[in-house]
């Protein structure tokens, strides 16, 4: 008889959504790969949801429990698997994921808080697991430890037994695809999103990412063929969503991913699938990427990441940018296309400031990309800058928030327990204050609610026309909000409290703290993303006074400047308010005259680059203005899928580009 080994990525549930989303690939290629080698000897199960693993459990307790290590699961998985392992101490536990140091101290220590782990494999986890696996059908795991397999770490009575670390795979084709081999086929019944990954590692050694590493350096490639057989099946089989994930840190950037964006086309054509393609792309060779782009219509999250574009900051990090004017050119390729442009500011860098934050933002808008992300520095088990040394070089001081959507109550064998996932982020260096920390958060909220998504797209548009940066009229926005409509004013200040509360000096104390109202973090009334949170409140409930603010500012801002314009500045606020006002009435249409080609200013960013003025679009048009078949379609899967209450709108805003729900608009000929 088969041994059954079961492996486990996870998710939290709330009214918020999934903790985790997407379909576990990682968890698929060990499984496949484990497969390959001991099918005739195991059989594989994979889990997703804690309830459906605890019925297998008591229905038939495994051989083997392998377990994710995420940031947003590593709790919840401890404790249930320490729950079952109480029960049932004869399973063998064998723990894998990023969420573990390089650090060999930091490695016992812990192995030595998660006693329920029998073994766990370091880094890469196909070869070593199937070699564990295959060790323990014929082995005590008293007698495996001592064996010290390669990747294989564990403890004997408190002293690390660590094999040496396992040599990566040079083809990842070896590994059979856990799509076409039908073993992640019952997670496309569910609404959870598929992932591939056409490539591993990354040639980039970036301080606060944990691919920045020499393990990571050398690039290893699936082939073309495996690739399209995967997708092709993927198409065949996924219901509930036209979102494709690719996991690769640099796709695009490799003439392979060119071969793979012909076929996807392809697929894409045929099938309808997929329409967005939520992906990292590279870091260089965007000329590639673009190409990869245009094969695919337009539907990839095209990424221009700088992380900062201070020179100091990027220094300390290890990381070199493209320049903004490349940037501005990428923008303008891709902006009269559905294309999800943007690009990732890191809040907290070492050698970072307010002043830095908001002149990189200023710059990145003055280029015109679609989005500016702004992250916090998430002090990250194994890299160098969550190292103590780091912290103590640049003066980095932590604090701890409890993840996104990730807390919860749960049951095993009768035995309640509450798990809550936390992540230490950087709130303080020695060049950036908590105060400063705070104020460039509420400056991110007026980026999100002011610019991101080209919300107000017309009028960079129109700025640029006039010669004026972008970012001093968003900078003007925000030293306005005590002046703006009340429910404007209300959101900071909730923002702002909300910030603050979500900050624990020591992960002890969150997590007493959030025991005593988890039900408010699984109802949803706490908890999730703050800026997606207010953004998506602002958007649905408050939409009429974030015209009236921006366009105020804006009158205010163009005549400070010196420029006579009311009437352009009049005619694109009405065909703002057409375009975008109850965004989700699918039934609104309307035609409208103007004075002006809005329609060309907003289209064609070369206007602007090559001199032109707004003499250049004054001439009478009519406009049409409604959405389009496809986008009502776009629109209503978009809503079943995750909601349309405010939760399922927070989640789709951090999803999916909203821009793509704009009324399209088109000139009367």
């Amino acid at each position: 008889m088969k041994k059954q080994i079961y492996l486990t990525d996870l998710t939290h549930e709330s009214k918020l959504g999934l903790g985790s989303d997407t379909i576990p690939l990682q968890l698929g290629l060990i499984g496949s790969y484990c497969l390959k080698e001991h099918g005739n000897k195991v059989d594989v199960k994979i889990f997703k949801f804690v309830d459906e693993f605890v019925e297998a459990v008591e229905k038939q307790p495994p051989f083997i429990i392998g377990a994710s290590n995420y940031m947003w699961n590593i709790d919840l998985t401890s404790k249930l698997v320490g729950a079952i392992k109480k029960k049932h101490p004869g399973i063998i536990t064998i723990y894998g994921g990023p969420n573990y140091s390089d650090n060999l101290g930091e490695q016992i220590d812990w192995l030595n808080k998660h006693p329920e782990a029998d073994f766990y494999i370091f880094k890469d986890g196909e070869i070593p697991f199937s070699r564990l696996v295959g060790s323990l059908l014929d082995n005590s795991v008293s007698a495996i430890k001592k064996n010290r397999l390669p990747s294989c770490h564990s403890l004997v009575d408190g002293e690390p037994n660590f094999g040496k670390l396992e040599e990566r795979l040079q083809d990842l084709s070896i590994i059979p695809s856990p799509y076409t081999t039908g073993l992640l086929d019952k997670f496309f019944e569910q609404k959870l999103l598929p992932m591939i990954q056409t490539n591993r590692g990354c040639p980039f050694t970036c301080t606060y990412c944990s691919e920045g590493d020499d393990y990571y350096q050398k690039v290893r490639k699936n082939s073309l063929k495996h690739k399209t057989t995967e997708i092709d099946y993927i198409a065949n089989k996924v219901k509930h969503t036209k979102t494709l994930f690719i996991t690769d840190s640099n796709f695009g950037m490799f003439k392979e991913d060119v071969d793979f964006c012909k076929h996807l086309g392809e697929v894409q054509k045929a099938t309808g699938y997929p329409e967005l393609l939520s992906c990292s792309t590279g870091k260089n060779q965007k000329e590639r990427v673009l190409k990869c782009n245009e094969l695919l219509g337009g539907i990839m999250r095209f990424a221009a990441s700088v992380q900062s574009l201070d020179k100091t900051v990027l220094k300390n990090i290890k990381r070199t940018n493209i320049s903004l004017e490349e940037i501005m050119g990428l923008s303008d390729q891709v902006s009269d296309t559905d294309t999800h442009s943007y690009s990732e500011l890191i809040l907290g860098l070492p050698g970072d400031s307010l002043k830095i934050q908001k002149e990189s933002i200023a710059k990145l808008m003055q280029t015109g990309i679609s989005n500016i992300t702004q992250h916090q520095l998430s002090l990250v088990c194994g890299t160098e800058i969550a190292s103590p040394e780091g912290r103590e070089r640049f003066g980095i001081k932590g604090k701890f928030r409890p993840v996104q959507r990730c807390a919860g109550t749960y049951t095993f064998d009768g035995e309640p327990f509450t798990a809550i996932e936390t992540e230490e982020i950087a709130v303080e260096t020695d060049t950036l204050s908590l105060e400063d920390y705070m104020e460039a958060r509420k400056f991110y909220l007026t980026t999100g609610l002011f610019y991101n998504d080209r919300i107000f797209g017309e009028v960079h548009s129109l700025l640029r026309l006039l010669k004026l940066p972008t970012g001093e009229w968003i900078n003007s926005i925000h030293n306005n909000i005590s002046k703006g409509p009340k429910e404007i004013k209300a959101i900071y200040e909730d923002f702002s409290e909300d910030t603050r509360n979500e900050l624990w000096g020591s992960r002890e104390s969150l997590v007493k703290d959030i025991n005593s109202e988890i039900e408010k973090y699984i109802s949803g009334e706490t908890g999730g993303n703050l800026i997606y949170k207010y953004r998506s409140q602002s958007l649905a409930k408050h939409f009429e006074q974030l015209h009236e603010m921006a366009f105020d500012n804006l009158r205010d801002y163009v005549s400070d400047k010196g420029k006579d314009c009311d009437e352009v500045v009049n005619e694109i606020e009405r065909f703002s308010r057409h375009q975008k006002t109850n965004l989700l009435d699918t039934d609104f249409k309307i035609t409208d005259s103007f004075n002006y080609d809005i329609v060309r200013m907003i289209k064609d960013p070369l206007l602007a680059r090559q001199g032109g003025s707004l003499a250049d679009i004054y001439y009478p048009v009519d406009i049409h203005i409604e959405h389009t078949p496809e986008q009502k379609e776009t629109i209503q899967r978009q809503l079943d899928f995750h909601g349309k209450d405010i939760n399922g709108l927070t989640m789709l805003l951090s999803r999916f580009p909203i821009k793509r729900f704009y009324r399209t608009a088109n000139v009367v000929t």
